[in-house]
């Protein structure tokens, strides 16, 4: 459940401006916890954005003034969605947001016939992968690692991610 005013929508073109900002502020919450100075470089590129709204496959959380605070970004993977990235403005942070926003985006994934969402994330930083197991994401082990996801995983290393530090992760929608 949201709080008050908070509201769930798939983006708009005029959304996606406030993007970046956020991109950048949700970045900030690594420093001290050791990960690469990529990090804090990296930023979705606006055609990225803009491919993913016009896809359908760009989910906002929006302010009691409409002003996006949060996003989660998809791609399609067959028949399975990954989860490029979600965010949530640290000035909105810890208030259930992001996993409102990621409960939306099981119930319209299930909707429309994707059998699972897979994401890439830090075995051990807490709003990673411990919370993402909260909400019914295992880890994949070595095996069971699609091709797709090996190559996420191989181009994550290429920016300079500790790959051992790194997990796939996979919620089962069916």
């Amino acid at each position: 459940m949201l709080l008050s005013g908070y509201s769930i929508a798939l983006a708009e073109t005029e959304n996606l401006s406030a993007l970046p900002e956020i991109e950048r502020h949700a970045a900030n919450l690594f420093r001290g916890w050791g990960v690469p100075d990529s990090v804090f470089a990296h930023n979705t590129s606006p055609e990225t954005f803009a491919e993913a709204q016009r896809a359908g496959l760009l989910w906002l959380v929006l302010s009691p003034e409409q002003t996006p605070v949060a996003f989660a970004l998809l791609e399609r993977l067959g028949a399975t969605l990954h989860l490029q990235e979600m965010d949530v403005h640290p000035a909105h942070g810890r208030r259930g947001l992001g996993t409102a926003l990621l409960r939306q985006v099981f119930a319209w994934a299930k909707e429309g016939g994707y059998r699972a969402l897979t994401l890439t994330t830090y075995r051990d930083i807490p709003w990673n992968a411990p919370f993402y197991a909260k909400l019914g994401f295992v880890t994949l082990s070595e095996a069971a690692l699609t091709a797709e996801l090996r190559a996420r995983m191989a181009q994550e290393a290429a920016l300079g991610l500790a790959i051992e530090r790194r997990v796939a992760m996979c919620k089962c929608l069916v």
